[in-house]
């Protein structure tokens, strides 16, 4: 991906941001402080930019999940890059069964969830034993790292390819049909329902919420609809689909 600055390597695997990820790390970071409405504007961005640290951190562990269980299947992760819309594990190809592609898919949302449920104990930890002002900035920013993962475990299983509830759905039809291509273009069918629906919903919260934040949601909805096409196409047009993994992790952030 061009305009990908590399920040380091994690079990060989590049780990790259790129340019468009800045802009949408000030978004979460003044989303977030804004919300905090009862600590002071500094503290408040402050500890905005930590979460948002702590949310993309996250999805860097999801993405590496996905690309550690595909290494399991002889499948090789070139590069993970984190950018505006989350995360993206560029696989060498996809995995050959759809048992395989299955359990790559739900390798990221399985480490979301683990991500969430130790946020959650450490989070009641603090509430046990830690007490005082001293404790509310470490506990605001567990309680957003447990929260932010268990969305996005939930969301990333939404049957919207090429998600990884998608792909999940497009495997179930592989394996009955023993047809990828045919599997993969109603799965993004799917996709582009899901995709619509939210672009359509985040319309109507702007329209009732008058938050221009809200418009966020139909950025999103827009990105996924044009994976969902492109996945639809690239089926009808190769022997297999592209072996791109888009994560869209960022919609939890807000």
């Amino acid at each position: 991906m061009r305009g990908t600055v590399t920040i380091g390597r994690l079990y060989g695997i590049r780990i790259g941001v790129h340019i468009s990820w800045f802009a949408v790390y000030a978004f979460v970071t003044f989303a977030l402080a804004s919300s905090l409405t009862t600590v002071p504007r500094p503290q408040a961005i402050g500890l905005g930019a930590v979460c948002a640290l702590g949310l993309f951190a996250s999805v860097v562990v999801h993405e590496l999940a996905h690309a550690l269980t595909a290494r399991r299947f002889g499948v090789r992760t070139d590069a993970i890059t984190l950018f505006l819309f989350g995360g993206v594990a560029l696989l060498d190809e996809e995995p050959a069964t759809p048992r395989a592609d299955a359990l790559v898919a739900v390798a990221g949302p399985a480490a979301s969830a683990v991500l969430g449920l130790l946020g959650l104990g450490i989070l009641a930890a603090l509430e046990r034993f830690a007490h005082g002002p001293a404790s509310d900035a470490p506990a605001l920013f567990i309680a957003y790292f447990a929260v932010a993962n268990g969305v996005l475990a939930v969301f990333n299983l939404l049957p919207a390819f090429p998600m990884d509830g998608g792909r999940v759905l497009r495997d179930i039809l592989w394996h009955r049909s023993g047809d990828v291509r045919r599997a993969t273009r109603f799965a993004a069918r799917v996709g582009i329902g899901f995709a619509t629906a939210f672009v359509l919903a985040g319309v109507v919260l702007v329209a009732v919420t008058r938050d221009p934040l809200s418009s966020w949601y139909v950025v999103l909805g827009g990105f996924l609809l044009r994976q969902s096409w492109l996945q639809a196409r690239a089926a009808s047009e190769v022997p297999a689909p592209i072996a791109l993994r888009p994560d869209v992790e960022v919609g939890a952030a807000a």
